[in-house]
């Protein structure tokens, strides 16, 4: 539900929920344009990589959006005007299993494609850039076989809902965005997002349990690797900073809660192939304005960091689009005892010093 508030009169208004055909919306010429180019009304920044998709081997079929997340991960989008209709799922399964196959090279020659289309003058060199820019995982390397798929539309089947939970469980990236048309005036239709699936107070659980669930089975020897290398790091901080922390890590990094949103202990390999490892306290809110002041309070605490630790602490306000982090770094890629003695005694040094102060401005 939404609402209006006329200051002046101080009145609430409740608009009516309408429908997308009674307006002459359509799926093509009006959903899918505004979310090619503004990707972030379905709920995350994407990257289009191109629109009506259908260079399919031995199929005429056409995927509506093909975009890619800031993790590197293939995703299909495919829209509904006002019902989901009862296969939408399968035919969003179909488009990726079809793009499954697609590589990173693959993507770089669709979406220069895509944009020369759209009169841009960019080579293929560019497009690579503005690609590997877009992805801020540190892990990225080339695409997954497993293409995230985001559905969306006015509503939902029940059919379609109860595959969509099904299939999630067996570690299918799927969203279900549900996209509601209100009319505000004659000549102005207002729209809630929001996403169905996953729920959004339960994402961050149901995210954890279903990757649990897949880590367990899935795993690759470098996933094996990371998983056992910070699970003997935490059990050697536990020994002498009891705490809770969360499972060990498959990925590069392994993230250590402050209790402050958006505000994290890591540790973290950096590289490809990696070739050195840091200590460090991330600032992730959503506010890059949070981040910077947060960030900036806690460089008063960095010289105390370097007595303790004899390490140049390295502080960046500005990292990546919005973020900021402080960090120490060890020139090393390899696991040795060495580098998890150094890993496990500068986070106590580093949750020890900066965690009362952060308490302190939160």
């Amino acid at each position: 539900m939404i609402f209006t508030y006329e200051k002046t009169a101080q009145a609430i208004t409740i608009p009516e929920e309408i429908n997308l055909k009674s307006q002459n919306i359509l799926e093509r010429q009006h959903l899918e344009k505004w979310v090619e180019n503004y990707p972030a009304i379905i709920g995350e920044d994407l990257l289009i990589i191109t629109t009506e998709y259908d260079k399919f081997d031995k199929t005429n079929e056409r995927l509506d959006l093909l975009a890619l997340d800031e993790s590197g991960n293939l995703v299909v989008i495919e829209l509904k005007r006002d019902d989901s209709g009862k296969n939408v799922d399968l035919q969003a399964l179909k488009y990726a299993a079809y793009c499954s196959t697609l590589t990173l090279q693959d993507v770089i020659q669709l979406h220069y494609t895509y944009l020369k289309k759209k009169n841009k003058k960019i080579n293929e060199e560019d497009v690579e850039s503005r690609i590997k820019k877009f992805i801020t995982d540190s892990d990225f390397e080339e695409l997954s076989d497993k293409p995230r798929i985001i559905i969306v539309s006015k509503e939902f089947r029940p059919e379609v809902t109860a595959s969509v939970l099904w299939l999630r469980k067996f570690g299918l990236d799927i969203t279900c965005v549900k996209l509601t048309p209100y009319e505000l005036t004659k000549d102005s239709v207002a729209f809630e997002s929001n996403i169905l699936i996953p729920l959004p107070e339960a994402e961050d659980y149901i995210i954890r349990s279903e990757k649990k669930d897949n880590i367990k089975h899935n795993k690759t020897l470098t996933q094996e690797e990371n998983f056992k290398f910070y699970n003997q790091l935490i059990q050697g901080l536990e020994q002498i900073l009891p705490g809770n922390y969360p499972e060990s890590s498959t990925r590069s990094y392994y993230g250590i809660p402050t209790g402050i949103k958006g505000v994290h202990f890591e540790w973290a390999f950096h590289g490809r192939p990696r070739n050195s490892f840091g200590v460090e306290l991330h600032f992730e809110n959503s506010s890059r304005e949070y981040n910077v002041q947060t960030c900036n309070k806690m460089k008063n605490f960095i010289k105390i960091i370097e007595n303790k630790t004899n390490e140049k602490v390295i502080c960046m306000p500005d990292w990546g689009k919005k973020w900021a982090r402080i960090y120490i770094e060890k020139k090393e890629g390899q696991m040795t005892d060495e580098l998890k003695n150094w890993a496990i005694e500068n986070m106590k040094i580093f949750i020890e010093t900066f965690q009362p102060e952060l308490d302190k401005i939160n």
